[in-house]
């Protein structure tokens, strides 16, 4: 967070005063001296966001195949060094990932989003193969506790209003919980995190403070989450993304209520008994 003055007007007053705002930067991603993509991104937790891009985006299937990162914030460069076995120049991303969107802009023409969109084109293309596959049951009342337990941590989002937050959760709770400008970067973060950890994503949530699209539907597919929830709208992208890749999709999840856009068998009731898929051999949260 910085600290500057600002002035505020409310009616007909006006009042110089200070004021929180966070922080942005524009981090360089450089492997075997190969530019791979340029991060607009909030400075904390680089090394998670990094490992998360990574496989998120699949340039990596295990975080070991990162052996190394060196982050140099002076110049907000991050060098990688990767495993022999993986050469930089298949790595074909690049360019600017902007905060907001998670869309790709040219480097050399950054006036705009570029329209790539392969999370979505891989997914009409995705077969059963593809589909996730997760004993996870968990109750709507457990899911309300979850959003309120990222809503109660996102504490840079109440001091500046300008982080969105993401967590991963299991029967215990939020095991890991992230924030960043970018709700893709927090996403991220997230997923490299539990990488480090070497943690398994197939009896997880992921949950989320932004909007839920296809490129996040994509991150979580590369992960094989079963349950995505957001506070936030999904885009109709993502929700046949979701219905094709089995995945449960949760927008709107605010207070009791929640729209279940897809696999809801996966949802039990508010006590977490009865309803779809609730058998011996299910794996409850």
């Amino acid at each position: 967070m910085r600290r500057l003055e600002i002035l505020r007007i409310s009616g007909g007053e006006r009042e110089s005063r200070q004021d929180l705002v966070t922080e942005e930067v524009s981090l360089r991603l450089l492997a075997g001296h190969r530019r791979i993509a340029v991060l607009m991104c909030s400075p904390g937790d680089l090394e998670d966001l990094i490992r998360g891009f990574f496989y998120s985006n699949r340039f990596i299937s295990r975080a070991d195949q990162i052996r190394r990162i060196v982050i140099n914030r002076a110049t907000w460069s991050a060098f990688i060094e990767l495993d022999p076995g993986i050469d930089p120049d298949s790595l074909r991303l690049g360019g600017v990932v902007g905060s907001a969107c998670g869309s790709i802009l040219p480097l050399d023409e950054g006036d705009g989003p570029s329209g790539r969109d392969e999370s979505h084109a891989e997914g009409e293309a995705c077969g059963e193969a593809d589909r996730v596959e997760s004993a996870l049951r968990v109750s709507s009342r457990r899911i309300s506790d979850l959003m309120e337990e990222l809503r109660s941590r996102s504490k840079l989002h109440r001091r500046t209003g300008g982080v969105h937050a993401a967590a991963l959760a299991g029967p215990g709770g939020v095991i890991i919980f992230r924030e960043d400008i970018g709700r893709h970067n927090a996403v991220d973060k997230v997923i490299g995190a539990w990488l480090l950890q070497d943690g398994g994503f197939d009896d997880k949530i992921l949950l989320t403070s932004g909007r839920l699209s296809s490129e996040i539907l994509g991150k979580a597919r590369a992960c094989s989450l079963p349950v995505v929830v957001s506070r936030s709208a999904p885009t109709d992208r993502s929700v046949a993304a979701a219905r094709r890749q089995n995945i449960t999709l949760i927008g709107f999840a605010r207070g009791r209520r929640m729209n279940v856009y897809s696999a809801a068998q996966r949802i039990l009731g508010e006590e977490g008994c009865g309803g779809a898929g609730s058998g011996n051999a299910a794996h409850h949260v």
